[in-house]
């Protein structure tokens, strides 16, 4: 129940008022907040309508499950609680929501691109039908009033953002900070000297970042005069007592101590100076170096960016996975080093994630996301000894065959495929037929070598001794397939084609690098995972049934004997030049993909098996009899170091490519 309306005419005055004041014939927006019982309340503009109704725009709530929304507010209470059509016009056209009634309010969860339409539409209405029109005892046609729509909208979204950081209210942030975003895009700084006080030229109209107090005071009069408000939550974010920015900070510069002193120098320590150089990318007028292309790409961007900035992240992300990769082989030895880099960048995308969620979907802030990555990335990069950086060609992006059809035409890929899933989706099949086109591909090709045939005659002892076990099934996730060398097919396709699979799912980085760090680093990732869920599904079985368990790992030391062989065999076409490197291990990923789905989907029927993930998914200490434990499969770690080549560094001035292909 409602209890009273307050309008708010400053922060710190606060007046009472009826619901329906004199000021309702003006029709003018105000603002209040409403009291309900158990604590809670919420914060809205809003304008009277004639004939005693009112239309509220909630944009925060304390205790209340919904942060924003319409209510309008009925002349009279109704009977019974039903679900209302309502149609909502602006100056972009028209949309269909749908409204609960409950006693004399009508409540709409709106999408929030219709609230952010308030401030600048020329007309609202909304609309019923005629039965449910009568039913409300409103007109079928409602005109609503925008006289002071602007103001009063910001006015709220600004004390909003106050009551949400400091007292426990809910806002969405991205709904708040759009509101108050200027619509001048902080064009109008009124902070002199800004670009003299914060950059150097560099020669040529090149400008870098001077990072200096004189610059830092500027910036700080910049977000206090303007950035408050729109910036709030994101000054929260880097700033804030034991901020997600803090902890990443500690952590890295932590990883960095524990790294060989020959790794550290100049852009390896994190600091606060991302927080001020995203003001400045705001707020200043030059471009600078520190600044990445694909922030000007999205700023400028004519439409919306949710799918250019998506392919920007993707992009960083196989930047980041190179270089951590190469940054993991140049501690390798050092645990410390190793769990402190790993922690440092959990750390950076817990970060990450809350500053994206934050920040509103204008076009210009949706830059900053670019902005902030490549900071970061360029850290990892110059730690990691300035690796080569990718080289991405769109023509290689993993993309999977849809729609019943192939993504060639080519007969192998067709005898080798199935279409499954709502979207006709590919996947792999190793048939006979299929298996078959394998092998005639092997007779004339030069990967047929000596240790070809010592995979094959691995793989035939595991896959003997898979199909007279109790764990052979015939689904299609079974080890071998439907062909004693089904799933051996697949595993030496790769070797000389890459169809559109969604087995290869898991390598997809890969298959778009075309990178030896990443393929390498994928490679070890999926044998680590691998080994983990065997481990873990021993276990399970062991505590069944002893016999099973020592049979299925028994078993699995057959599969160990042909991966290890198809290493050495995938290693010398490797070293022959006959295959890339990234090509031999993205064949290593491939095969332990496809027997760790095997593995996690054969079916044991022995009795329920025990739930012994409820803690965690992969426990730390095994309890496996005593009869198992020396047999168990363990990691190899960092058992493919020595395979990885280490790529010659660019020059020292190189920055990272910034390679972004825009959608059409």
């Amino acid at each position: 129940m409602m209890m009273r309306f307050v309008s708010f005419l400053s922060i710190l005055v606060v007046v009472t008022l009826d619901l329906f004041s004199a000021t309702a014939n003006a029709q003018i927006w105000s603002s209040g907040q409403k009291f309900y019982e158990n604590d809670q309340s919420e914060i809205a503009a809003f304008v009277d309508i004639p004939d005693d109704i009112q239309l509220q725009a909630v944009l925060c709530a304390h205790g209340m499950p919904e942060n924003y929304r319409f209510t309008l507010l009925l002349p009279k209470a109704v009977n019974g609680e039903t679900v209302i059509k309502v149609t909502v016009t602006t100056d972009e056209g028209s949309v269909d929501e749908y409204a609960e009634v409950s006693s004399n309010s009508l409540d709409m969860q709106v999408d929030e691109k219709l609230m952010l339409l308030l401030p600048t539409t020329s007309k609202l209405t909304l609309s019923f039908d005629k039965e449910d029109a009568k039913y409300l005892g409103v007109p079928k046609t409602i005109d609503v009033s925008l006289k002071g729509a602007d103001l009063t909208l910001k006015s709220v979204a600004s004390q909003c953002i106050a009551l949400c950081l400091n007292d426990n209210y809910k806002c969405n942030y991205p709904l708040l900070s759009s509101l108050l975003w200027p619509q001048d895009k902080f064009s109008k700084v009124g902070v002199e000297d800004l670009d003299e006080l914060c950059t150097k030229e560099e020669g040529n109209d090149l400008y870098s970042f001077k990072f200096t107090q004189a610059c830092t005071l500027a910036l700080d009069r910049f977000y206090k005069k303007d950035g408050v408000g729109p910036l709030s939550y994101v000054e929260k974010l880097f700033n804030g007592k034991n901020s997600p920015f803090e902890k990443y900070v500690n952590s890295w510069n932590n990883a960095v101590m524990l790294s060989p002193s020959s790794a550290i120098g100049d852009r390896v320590m994190a600091d606060k100076k991302d927080w001020y150089l995203m003001l400045y990318s705001l707020a200043g007028k030059r471009k600078l170096k520190e600044i990445p292309n694909s922030f000007y790409t999205v700023k400028n961007y004519q439409d919306d960016p949710t799918t250019l900035v998506y392919d920007i992240d993707s992009r960083y992300e196989m930047e980041l996975l190179k270089y951590s990769s190469v940054l993991y082989r140049r501690v390798r030895g050092n645990i410390n080093a190793i769990n402190a880099i790993e922690k440092s960048l959990k750390m950076w995308q817990d970060f990450y994630r809350s500053f994206c969620l934050s920040l509103p979907d204008i076009n210009q802030a949706q830059a900053l996301r670019s902005l902030i990555y490549r900071q970061m990335l360029m850290r990892v990069w110059h730690l990691s000894g300035k690796p080569k950086s990718l080289k991405l060609v769109a023509e290689n992006a993993f993309r999977q065959g849809t729609n019943g059809k192939t993504i060639t035409d080519e007969h192998l890929e067709s005898l080798c495929s199935f279409f499954e899933g709502a979207n006709g989706e590919q996947f792999y099949f190793g048939s006979s037929d299929c298996v078959q086109g394998i092998e005639n591909y092997f007779k004339t090709s030069p990967l047929k070598t000596d240790l070809y045939q010592k995979v094959v005659d691995k793989w035939d002892l595991f896959a003997k001794a898979w199909q007279q076990s109790i764990f052979s099934n015939d689904s299609l996730d079974d080890a071998v397939g439907e062909d004693k060398r089904g799933n051996l097919g697949i595993t030496l396709l790769s070797l000389f084609r890459i169809y559109g699979f969604g087995d290869y799912f898991l390598q997809r980085e890969c298959i778009s690098s075309r990178d030896n760090d990443i393929c390498g680093f994928e490679a070890a990732k999926s044998y680590q995972t691998y080994t983990k869920e065997f481990n873990y599904r021993l276990e399970s079985i062991a505590n069944v049934n002893e016999e099973d368990g020592a049979k299925l790992n028994e078993i699995n030391t057959l599969w160990l004997d042909y991966y290890h062989e198809l290493e050495k065999y995938v290693n010398d076409l490797a070293h022959k030049g006959e295959i890339s490197v990234w090509r031999a291990e993205f064949v290593k990923g491939v095969a332990c993909v496809i027997q760790t789905n095997a593995l996690l989907n054969f079916p044991y029927d022995r009795e329920q098996l025990p739930d012994i993930s409820s803690t965690d998914l992969y426990p730390k200490d095994f309890s496996l009899d005593d009869s198992l434990q020396d047999e168990k499969m363990s990691i190899e770690q960092y058992k493919y170091d020595d395979d990885f080549v280490q790529e010659e560094t660019e020059d020292p001035d190189s920055q990272i490519s910034d390679d972004i292909v825009v959608p059409n």
